[in-house]
């Protein structure tokens, strides 16, 4: 079963740098250095259709997101641009 720290090392390792990436892209990088097991392709509950690995996916990266380790396009779009008039 894959940890959270390996998930950040593969992507820190294998996605390059100053581009933007989508899930998928990240998903197919983790995927094809992560050496998933079948514990890693199981959802984590019966109500869930995505598998573990990639709900791990996406909560190393909000994490990181929000320990300033990278941005996203989001964070670069000012307030005022995203305002309705």
């Amino acid at each position: 079963m894959i940890a959270a720290r390996k998930v950040w090392r593969i992507i820190r390792e294998h996605t390059p740098k100053r581009q933007w990436l989508s899930w998928e892209e990240i998903y197919g990088i983790v995927e094809q250095h992560g050496n998933l097991d079948g514990e890693d392709w199981r959802p984590p509950t019966s109500r869930s259709t995505m598998p573990r690995w990639k709900i791990l996916v996406r909560s190393v990266m909000v994490n990181r997101l929000k320990k300033g380790r990278f941005r996203s396009r989001k964070s670069l779009i000012p307030p005022q641009a995203t305002a309705v008039s």
